[in-house]
């Protein structure tokens, strides 16, 4: 077997960039995600795949086992889990008092420092603002939804009653400000988005519903459409049939960075121009080899099977070595059998001819 090293200029090590596009409708207290269900799981594709504890002395277990069921289980028996990480995009309304349907002001509280290191941006990242707001709409989108951080310039959020859109917010400036571009109050900022974090903090409480009396949006009270009260419904727990006539959308794109490895195998002029596949020699001569306790000798002078085609069907063609290159072996610096890369079609090679095979890796 021929082993051919990899070269510095055979390698490549590249990071590549994906944004892709996310949908969220809210919708009588059902979030969907790009017409679909509206949570992500961490593990989607991933089946069979579940977290186990053995038992042993060390009394490891999940929560939810007491320490009474646990004794009574033998040593080495699998407890078996199973992964719950799914995540959505959440609500929280909070008011100058705390009062809130899910949470307390502490997660207001807790994004004081990373509102205000983004002061540089915006004067409407200033925590103060939030702080002394008489109510603070606050939307959570997960990180394994967006990845490294939602894209700058891609986020929009659509109020509509009954079908008809009513406001739009846009990070038009690309620089956080959520600006009002569609219905009453066009031109003002409602909030700010954290690029980064995934959250969005709106405070906006002028009416956009342009003779929309409201909705019941908070609680049992009819209160008038904006953006303070934008998202009801959005895993918040309002029940649903509260708010029949209102929806939202919210659509964005994320970041996610893959790392890729890139390497070129290369079959040159003269090489790789021979094989030890058996159908490699003519069909019928005789391959046995002659052994005894003196000597080991195999056949000599066997021929090479012709398989250059010829335009005529009772003339061969002119013999030129030809082997057919079906996949390259990956090996490490122990010739350990790491990797192997086929190719969709097998490659004619003649010792005339040279191919360089790209291979890339996900990591």
């Amino acid at each position: 077997m021929t082993f051919k090293k990899f070269k510095n200029t055979d390698i490549f090590h590249n990071t590549l960039e994906m944004n892709p596009s996310y949908d969220f409708v809210v919708y009588d207290g059902n979030v969907y995600l790009n017409n679909a269900t509206g949570s992500i799981n961490l593990y989607e594709g991933v089946s069979g795949s579940y977290p186990y504890i053995p038992v042993s002395a060390d009394k490891l277990s999940f929560s939810g086992v007491s320490s009474v069921t646990l004794a009574e289980m033998e040593y080495g028996v699998l407890q078996v889990g199973s992964y719950p990480q799914t995540a959505s995009i959440s609500r929280e309304y909070i008011t100058s008092d705390a009062a809130t349907i899910t949470g307390t002001a502490n997660h207001l509280n807790s994004l004081q420092n990373t509102l205000n290191y983004y002061r540089t941006m915006s004067e409407y990242y200033n925590f103060d603002y939030y702080r002394d707001s008489a109510v603070v709409n606050l939307i959570s989108i997960p990180s394994i939804v967006y990845g490294r951080a939602i894209k700058k310039g891609t986020v929009e959020m659509n109020f509509y009653v009954s079908g008809t859109l009513i406001g739009q917010l846009k990070d038009s400036n690309r620089n956080g400000e959520l600006i009002q571009t569609e219905g009453v109050g066009t031109d003002r900022v409602a909030g700010v988005v954290l690029y980064n974090e995934g959250f969005a903090l709106l405070t906006g409480t002028w009416d956009i519903g342009n003779g929309f009396p409201g909705e019941k949006y908070n609680s049992a009270t009819l209160v008038t459409a904006s953006w303070a009260n934008y998202g009801s419904g959005m895993n918040d727990g309002l029940a649903g049939t509260v708010v029949p006539s209102s929806s939202f959308g919210l659509s964005f794109e994320g970041t996610t960075k893959t790392q890729t490895l890139t390497l070129l195998a290369h079959a040159e002029k003269g090489e790789y121009n021979h094989s030890n596949n058996p159908t490699y020699k003519t069909y019928g001569q005789e391959t046995t080899p002659l052994s005894s306790s003196m000597r080991y000798v195999e056949p000599r002078d066997l021929t090479i099977k012709n398989v250059v085609s010829s335009s005529f069907s009772d003339t061969d063609a002119d013999f030129h070595k030809t082997t057919y290159i079906s996949s390259v072996a990956i090996y490490d610096e122990h010739k350990n059998l790491i990797g192997i890369a086929k190719v969709a079609t097998p490659i004619r090679k003649d010792e005339n001819t040279e191919y360089s095979i790209r291979m890339k890796i996900d990591i």
